[in-house]
């Protein structure tokens, strides 16, 4: 499962959770050419803690930001 989260031309934050990585993907690439300079743009995704064995959102926003985006 994924969680999205960006700042939409009119600055609202947007929340969306999916479980599909290329939806994601989509959101992203909309989120960042809609607001170069202000999407703000984070995506986590649920993994398992190591430690715990509790599930936890890990930021995995490098993976689908552009690389000068991050």
């Amino acid at each position: 499962m994924f969680k999205i989260q960006y700042r939409n031309p009119q600055g609202r934050m947007v929340t969306a959770l999916h479980p599909d990585r290329d939806e994601i993907q989509r959101l992203a690439n909309e989120a960042v050419a809609d607001c170069p300079e202000t999407h703000e743009l984070r995506v986590r995704q649920v993994v398992a803690d190591e430690a715990s064995g509790d599930f936890i959102w890990a930021d995995c926003t490098a993976y689908f930001a552009p690389a000068d985006q991050v």
